[in-house]
């Protein structure tokens, strides 16, 4: 439906979204993550997600970090 890769365990549970600028990795359910550096972006009710705009932001941002928590959550 938004023309990116969803990732599901029992239900969605995130995503992968390419975007002109930047790649964005959303977390449906963000707003219950860890997340001690507060870099996850997003205001909203239950989403969450980190722009991605290089290679070295990967690491920077610790994506593994977060799509870790993803099944805990569940």
């Amino acid at each position: 439906m938004y023309g990116g890769i969803m990732f599901s365990l029992e239900e969605d549970c995130g995503g992968l979204f390419v975007r002109k600028n930047h790649i964005s990795f959303e977390f449906g359910q963000g707003f219950a993550m860890d997340d001690p550096k507060k870099i996850l972006e997003g205001a909203g009710k239950f989403r969450r997600h980190l722009k991605i705009r290089s290679w070295e932001e990967i690491k920077k941002k610790d994506v593994a970090f977060f799509v870790k928590q993803i099944a805990q959550l569940r």
